[in-house]
């Protein structure tokens, strides 16, 4: 497997994602929770920025464009970005840059810390946004929009990427799937489907497919891949239905999972492999990376690895 020379344009909302990892000896004195001893600090990209990262990491050209603050996370995002080979065009607003910090005592999450604020741009900087984003689909000619419900990912936006001449896979998020209508390929968890059936969809073949296949046909989506944790993938696309058991041996952490999906099925698509080799690809990726902790990425070397 080779993925070289393939660009892939990534869209969405970006984070930087924050990691303490420390041991826990005792329990607070002040309050009855466990006190982390820092040893070790991290930051990586999140969001959409952590698909770029994940396409980067398999050989493919991620071509990222996002926003971030006018703050120093902002700046975090840039310099890591530059680190691990994403071209990155980052408009700086005056919202803050998402950030997420994860505080790991020994090998489990103590606790979440969210610093967001909803992105609101500008007429003047959703005329950029818009331009930048012509620009990169000249040399690009497949698309994922990466929708965590921070604000980027409007109707307006999905329709000018549904415009170009690109295969286009929506990352979900939340209720309102409309702006997604008439999308080549989008990746829901189940969560996501749930929050789009307006119900708990419970995790068997038979409810997924009844689910899905209602989900295809009200907004007019071509292809439905339902990630499913421990039980696989679901594909649903015309008439046809294929379940994927996992390849995950142990599931550790399943942050950023969706992420890793997504990139992976985007440069196998981008580099011509049949549709079905491609869900096979992404969920052998998704087997190897929910075996790491935190927002994580896989190698070329990972994925070309038999079993």
């Amino acid at each position: 497997m080779d993925f070289s020379g393939h660009r892939v344009l990534v869209v969405g909302d970006i984070m930087l994602d924050k990691y303490y990892f420390g041991k826990v000896e005792r329990v607070s004195p002040e309050a009855p929770v466990p006190v982390v001893s820092v040893t070790r600090e991290e930051t990586r990209l999140g969001g959409a920025a952590n698909v770029a990262c994940n396409i980067s990491s398999l050989g493919g050209t991620p071509l990222l464009v996002g926003a971030v603050g006018r703050d120093l996370e902002g700046k975090e995002v840039e310099r890591i970005a530059a680190r691990e080979g994403i071209q990155a065009t980052l408009l700086k607003t005056a919202c803050p840059t998402t950030v997420k910090a994860r505080i790991i005592g020994g090998r489990q999450q103590i606790a979440r810390v969210d610093r967001e604020q909803q992105t609101r741009l500008d007429p003047r900087e959703i005329a950029r946004l818009e331009s930048e984003i012509e620009k990169a689909t000249t040399n690009a000619r497949l698309v994922i929009i990466s929708d965590y419900g921070k604000g980027l990912v409007t109707g307006a936006l999905c329709d000018l990427l549904s415009r170009q001449q690109a295969t286009v896979i929506i990352d979900p998020k939340g209720a309102n799937w409309d702006k997604y209508r008439g999308a080549d390929w989008v990746t829901p968890n189940l969560k996501e489907l749930s929050d789009v059936a307006g119900q708990p969809v419970e995790n068997d073949d038979r409810t997924i497919e009844k689910t899905g296949r209602e989900i295809l046909r009200r907004h007019d989506i071509r292809h439905l891949l339902v990630t499913r944790s421990e039980r696989g993938m679901t594909l649903l696309s015309g008439e046809e239905t294929l379940h994927v058991p996992t390849r995950a041996r142990e599931v550790f952490d399943v942050c950023g999972a969706g992420d890793t999906v997504v990139a992976t099925l985007a440069l196998a698509l981008a580099s011509g492999i049949p549709a079905i080799e491609a869900i096979h690809l992404a969920n052998k990726a998704a087997g190897i990376v929910v075996q790491k902790t935190g927002t994580a990425t896989i190698t070329i070397e990972e994925l070309n690895a038999p079993g």
